[in-house]
């Protein structure tokens, strides 16, 4: 029987609620593969991001779709197929049309970005728990560099630094959890992020980001995390 995890995560800035993002995640032990889903909203942006993945028993993207809009209208749909020949993109913008692209790449994608925070806690077992504190590119593809994830939205390559910082007691409002903290930076002149998830499949439990602002946390989950 398939494991079903599901949760919701608030955005906070001064402590009030900017936004909030629902997940799923449906475990199949036939395979060790899991269907990841999330549904995003940035109340300040008017944007809303709606994700699904389709990962291998080590994470891996094997297909995904994401469909970004603002103000209501889409602003880019997209498919990615991956496979031993790199990363596929089939996508339509709303300011650049149709949009079909092929990465080649040497091995299939280890990661893909597409800015649910529970696709970027896809990254700490990535990165993994040696050499505590040092920095380590996580190559993969990611649809977009913006900090709302909201510019580009079809397939690029990027190199993401993370450093694992230790295994710490956090305390959410879903609960207090063993978490493993980690170090993002996406861009060189950025500061880097503090992601913290839980469990061997990186459940997201919560992020604080300077740049931005923002503080994320786990509100509400259920199933075996």
């Amino acid at each position: 029987m398939a494991n079903h995890v599901r949760g919701h995560i608030s955005y906070l800035r001064d402590g009030v609620e900017t936004g909030r993002e629902w997940f799923e995640r449906i475990d199949h032990p036939q395979t060790g593969a899991s269907s990841l889903r999330a549904f995003c909203e940035m109340d300040d942006a008017a944007l809303t991001r709606d994700v699904t993945y389709f990962l291998d028993a080590f994470s891996r993207p094997v297909d995904a779709f994401c469909r970004v809009t603002t103000g209501g209208a889409v602003k880019g749909t997209a498919l990615f197929l991956s496979d031993d020949a790199g990363l596929h993109c089939e996508a339509r913008m709303a300011d650049l049309g149709r949009i079909s692209q092929s990465l080649p790449l040497e091995e299939p994608a280890a990661y893909l970005g597409l800015h649910p925070l529970v696709g970027d806690a896809l990254m700490a077992p990535l990165r993994g728990t040696s050499r505590r504190g040092e920095f380590v590119p996580v190559r993969g593809v990611t649809n977009s560099i913006s900090p709302n994830g909201d510019q580009g939205l079809y397939a690029m390559p990027v190199a993401i630094d993370a450093a694992w910082l230790g295994r710490e007691h956090v305390t959410v409002p879903a609960g207090t959890f063993d978490a493993d903290r980690h170090a993002l930076r996406w861009h060189e002149d950025w500061p880097p992020a503090d992601l913290w998830v839980h469990g061997p499949r990186a459940t997201f439990v919560q992020m604080t980001w300077d740049m931005v602002g923002a503080r994320y946390e786990l509100t509400e989950i259920s199933g075996n995390t």
